[in-house]
């Protein structure tokens, strides 16, 4: 009896129990059954029988059900069964076993043998130009199916639905603003310092994409996604280092023709507001941190702006920390109302974000017959962000048409159509705004008008009268694939030619219109007589408008329109062999393919538009006109070959060979070679093992494979000219003239990344628990960098292949599948993975940076923080070899001086020799109670930059996955859990601390948590408004000033109920499923600074952001 323990029911339901409590896994697996024979008894009375394997054992626990119906059992010891009441179609089932529908027809007794499924054996995985079976594969390949991964998710960007489904594959967003969502893709860790070299590359049904094209997708055209990590990668040579990620769509099937319909409406909510400060508490911190600061013997500074007191001796800023509205003449008249109770206008997010509905619907038609088989569907999409002030969202239109041909039993054609255009709009102005004013002036003066007398940052003026910035992208893919089998003359012989092209336009239209602002009431008018006077006091009561604070210039009111087009075509050629000698299987692919790309650009200028109403450049200010523009093309031609070789399907082999040649290079360096090797041992199908009937599949496998990136590389290799003007002559006249704006170097090539992978993957206990571990090295030899060169040089340098580059890390992934009963089927998955990165070498390295160091440089020669915005160049970015991506180095401290003798003492002991970073003792800046203690690691008696010291980096760490799922009769339901389990963040701008700006608006989650007598243990150091205090305690980081964070979001969850098909069927409908979903429903998390686990580590003014929360409620028809 196979695996006997597991067969007996009692000990199969506690198994199961423990497994769903424990194993907290799932990547639902599903067997079916065939019967391989099937006896039958006539006879009358009670419906009874057995169920058997093919080796005649009982099968225990197998599930017996009446089918459309509740009426059901399950097998005893002997595999027996009984049913009362049972008339139609009897359905047999059990894990590791194909179904079996037996009509009964009358029959009473049944003996039923099922034979074991191979199903899961014979799946195929989608690979580098072609498919294969994922019981021989030996390479590192994930897949997932779409109606998995992407099923009730309202999101209509494909790589956030991905976020955290696939082991090593990070997907990070910035953002939950559709079409704005800044989705991210790295794999394992990432090879390079290059933001482009990190990214993976992308096929969309064998044809290369941008990475954005994941959100122009119609998410329903998703057959799988498959993601190569290691050498199996290497089939793609060049553009392969950052890993592939293959999207396949949906084709035609043998059968009548089915119209599916699946349509959703959601409603996004408020999830976590970035942690602002009401009106109150942001005076409260400021009468704190002024009376700190008064508290220093040596201070020369006072209360900031508003200075004057009541006649109770209080200043406007006591006032206001108790909630009391200003309704009179501030300082001469210019603030007419403060208001810090939010019950108004003045709570600026309240005004500005709210809830939102969207919606999505999507219908094909697919079916076919043995000759001809076509699947095709339209999609539209509109969704909206939170903010409610003014239109922010996207809206998607779809069309595909895949078709195949089978023209006879030679010859086969494959069509593939589709367009995709997408539509975003935004404000121009105030998106990502709202921490630069605090919240005491009102929105809107008592008129209705635009009110600001503080600095002209009225958020709902920029995003209501600003502008909007339209873009459209659009894209035409068109494909045809010709397929000549011709295994009757030659065993296992075929023929592939396939040509793809691709026609991409996008249009970005920026309208900037510059907005009015109003006092409260007239106050702030100029005399007639003497326009050059002081603002005076009107009698605002009986004006009945405000004046202009703030009008527009023409030079606020502009236009820029940018368009990007570009045509790319690609060629190939293959030719497969594949055929079984005895117990010996070979598979041979050799190919050729050649592509190009074709670029142009356009951008038009003009400002001092003539009417803010009309969009139309022409009237714009003709003399302020712009207009720039060019073209690029390359290509690349690419000899490629693969060779499979299996015996009995247990030692498994796989060598794979790329040629590049890019036009991208100098002709002696325009070739290179990438190949790969993997191999396997699959150890359950070796008798020793076989027979004990422990494993269904135990397999080990390894590989080492050579990839390619062209990150960093312009498309040619020669220098570029850029013009300007110069001044020449006697009589000094400008000139136009030209230079050398960038250098290059005919020696550069490709960056060529090493990947090592072990690999292990196990199926027991009749396949419901399933897993893989993997291992991986991979090294980046040659990595493109610039190189730090004085000055004088007079240009930018040229990228050259002077650095190197290491990650390592592994995956792991569990799942359990099975079901307790007849009626409750059930699913657990879980995944975690890590990667650890190091510059290994990096020539021209500078000194090392206090926070972020090793940052990646992004396109266009800046550098960013991981989650972050904030960006420099990359020619000062400091990187240190031998440290991570994203390195953080701090100042340690020891606590916190609690009194001034032991301010004393510290400036004793480390001011002696020279301040070094220390603040001036005896002044306005000097050091207090409660600032931090820094420790001198370096033991020579200052206090400087070379007591840095490591910390940690900014990346992401054990990123987690957890899914699960249950069936029960017509009920369906999933839950999933996406996570990191560390990442440190050093959260930089506005927000980052208490008083970081000292006029801006603060972030709340200080308040009650910074030094004080009464508290002298506090989470953060003394608040203060002093410079240089803050600098020590805050912006220059210490090791208390980084956040060790985790999270675990909860990213869908979803529960469906599938209308009986008794119902159904007397209205001609197939299938009728309803749900409700919701994405990002909660989440638990350590992120002690109030933002979003997912935000930006940058949090000044524009880059700040509310990830909304959302409930879908959706249908599913099929007829």
């Amino acid at each position: 009896m196979k695996n006997g323990f597991l067969n007996k029911q009692p000990q199969r339901m506690l198994f199961s129990t423990v497994m769903f409590a424990s194993l907290f896994a799932v990547s639902p697996f599903t067997a079916v059954a065939e019967t391989m024979e099937m006896q039958t008894v006539m006879q009358s009375g009670q419906i009874s029988g057995q169920v058997v394997d093919g080796t005649g054992e009982p099968v225990i626990g197998a599930s017996v059900l009446v089918k459309g119906t509740s009426n059901g059992t399950i097998t005893d010891f002997d595999g027996k069964f009984q049913l009362q009441n049972a008339t139609g179609t009897l359905v047999i089932s059990y894990i590791g076993y194909k179904t079996q529908e037996i009509p009964l027809a009358g029959q009473k007794i049944l003996k039923i043998v099922l034979r074991e499924d191979t199903e899961v054996l014979d799946e195929v995985v989608v690979v580098g130009y072609g498919v294969q079976k994922k019981a021989t594969l030996s390479g590192s390949v994930a897949q997932v199916k779409g109606e998995e991964v992407l099923k009730g998710k309202s999101t209509q960007n494909i790589a956030s639905a991905l976020q955290g489904t696939i082991p090593g594959l990070t997907i990070q967003r910035t953002s939950s603003r559709p079409g704005n969502e800044n989705a991210t893709l790295t794999l394992r860790g990432g090879v390079s310092v290059n933001e482009d070299g990190n990214k993976p590359m992308i096929l969309i049904d064998g044809v290369e994409a941008y990475d954005w094209e994941l959100s122009q997708l119609n998410p329903t055209d998703i057959e799988s996604i498959s993601v190569l990590k290691d050498a199996a990668a290497a089939i793609y040579g060049t553009r392969a280092g950052g890993g592939v990620v293959l999207v396949t769509t949906k084709r035609g099937k043998t059968g009548k023709a089915k119209v599916t319909y699946s349509g959703s409406a959601h409603l996004n909510y408020i999830g976590n507001k970035f942690p602002l400060a009401d009106g109150i508490t942001w005076a409260k911190m400021m009468v704190e941190a002024q009376n700190n600061d008064f508290a220093n013997p040596a201070n020369t500074s006072n209360w900031w702006m508003w200075t004057s007191t009541n006649e109770d001796g209080l200043t406007v800023w006591e006032r206001l920390a108790q909630g009391e509205i200003i309704q009179e003449n501030v300082n001469g008249g210019y603030w007419r109302i403060l208001d810090p109770t939010n019950e108004g206008t003045s709570n600026q997010f309240d005004q500005v974000y709210g809830s939102s509905w969207g919606q999505s619907h999507s219908i094909s038609i697919t079916g076919g017959t043995e000759k001809i088989k076509v699947m095709t569907s339209l999609g539209y999409s509109d969704d909206k962000s939170l903010i409610k002030a003014a239109y922010d969202g996207q809206k998607k239109y779809n069309f595909r048409t895949n078709v195949d041909y089978q023209v006879n039993d030679v010859i086969k054609l494959a069509f593939n159509l589709s367009y995709d255009n997408r539509v975003t709009a935004s404000p121009t102005q105030g998106v990502g705004q709202g921490v630069q004013d605090f919240f005491v002036f009102p929105m809107f003066n008592k008129y209705g008008q635009y009110y600001d007398t503080f600095g002209s940052n009225n958020i709902m003026a920029k995003l209501q009268t600003g502008g909007q910035t339209k873009t459209t992208n659009e894209i035409l893919r068109i494909g045809g694939k010709l397929t000549l089998d011709l295994n009757k003359y030659v065993t296992g012989l075929s023929i592939d030619a396939s040509a793809n092209y691709r026609i991409r336009k996008s249009e970005q239209n920026a309208r900037n219109i510059g907005v009015t602002l109003y006092d409260w009431g007239g106050e702030t008018s100029k005399a007639a007589d003497n326009p050059n006077q002081l603002p005076f006091i009107g009698d605002y009561a009986t004006n009945g408008t405000g004046a202009v604070f703030k009008s527009a210039s023409p030079n606020d009111n502009w236009i820029k329109n940018t368009l990007n087009n570009s045509d790319y075509q690609v060629y190939n050629f293959f030719i497969n062999y594949a055929r079984g000698f005895g117990r010996h299987n070979v598979a041979l692919m050799a190919g050729v393919t050649a592509e190009k790309t074709f670029n142009r650009t356009y951008y038009q200028y003009r400002k001092g538009m003539a009417v803010n109403e009309l969009d139309d450049i022409n009237t714009g200010d003709v003399s302020t006109a712009e207009a720039t523009g060019g073209r690029n093309e390359n290509g690349m031609v690419s000899y490629l070959g693969r060779l499979n070789y299996d015996y009995k399907g247990i030692y498994l082999l796989e060598g794979l060979f790329r040629r590049d040649g890019s036009s991208k290079f100098d002709p002696d360096h325009r070739w290179a070679n990438f190949m790969g090797i993997s191999a396997g041992i699959r150890f359950s199908e070796m008798d020793f093992l076989k027979n004990t009937g422990i494993f269904d599949n135990l397999k080990l496998r390894g590989s080492y494979g050579e990839t390619g990136s062209q990150a960093g590389i312009d498309n040619y290799y020669y220098s570029t000219i850029s013009t300007g003007t110069a001044i020449f002559g006697t009589t000094p006249e400008k000139f136009t003239s030209s230079h050398v704006a960038s250098m290059q170097t005919m020696d550069k090539t490709w960056e060529r990344i090493a990947t090592t992978n072990i690999g292990l993957d196990f199926a027991v206990l009749n396949n419901r628990l399933t897993g893989s571990f993997e291992y991986f090295l991979r090294e980046n030899k040659g990595m493109l960098i610039k190189r730090a060169y004085p000055a004088t040089l007079g240009t930018t340098a040229p990228t050259t292949n002077s650095g190197n580059f290491k990650a390592k890390g592994w995956e792991l992934q569990l799942n359990w599948n099975d079901r307790i009963g007849s009626d409750f089927r059930y699913n657990v998955g879980f995944s975690l993975a890590d990667a650890r990165t190091e510059v290994t070498s990096y020539d021209g390295a500078v000194a090392i940076a206090c926070g972020i160091n090793n940052r990646v440089i992004a396109s266009g020669g800046t550098t960013s923080n991981i989650g972050a915005s904030s960006t420099v160049l990359a020619s000062s970015a400091s990187f240190i070899e031998g440290k991570p991506l994203n390195a953080i180095y701090v100042y340690r401290t020891d606590g916190y001086l609690q009194n001034w003798n032991e301010v004393d003492a510290y400036y004793a002991q480390y001011a002696a020799k020279g301040n070094g970073l220390i603040p001036t003792k005896d002044t306005n800046d000097q050091l207090t109670p409660g600032c931090v203690r820094r420790i001198d690691t370096t033991g020579d008696g200052m206090i400087t930059t070379d007591d840095l010291v490591y910390y940690g980096d900014a990346n992401p760490h054990f990123t987690f996955g957890l899914n699960l799922g249950a069936e029960y009769k017509n009920f369906d339901f999933s839950m999933f859990i996406q996570g990191v389990g560390q990442q440190y963040i050093a959260r930089e701008g506005t927000l980052n601390s208490p008083w970081n700006a000292g006029y801006t608006n603060q972030n709340s989650t200080f308040f009650g948590k910074t030094w004080t007598e009464e508290n002298p243990n506090a989470r953060y150091p003394i608040m203060s408004r002093n410079g240089a205090r803050n600098n020590w305690n805050y912006k220059n980081w210490n090791d208390i000033n980084i956040l060790n964070c985790w999270y675990a979001r909860c990213k869908n969850i979803c529960l469906g109920y599938t209308i009986p098909n008794f119902v159904t069927q007397k209205v001609g409908v197939e299938r009728l499923r309803i749900y409700v979903a919701a994405d990002n429903l909660f989440e638990f998390d350590n992120v002690s600074d109030g933002f979003d686990p997912e935000a930006k580590a940058i949090s000044s003014q524009g880059n700040v952001d509310v990830f909304a929360r959302t409930v879908t409620f959706g249908v599913d028809l099929t007829f």
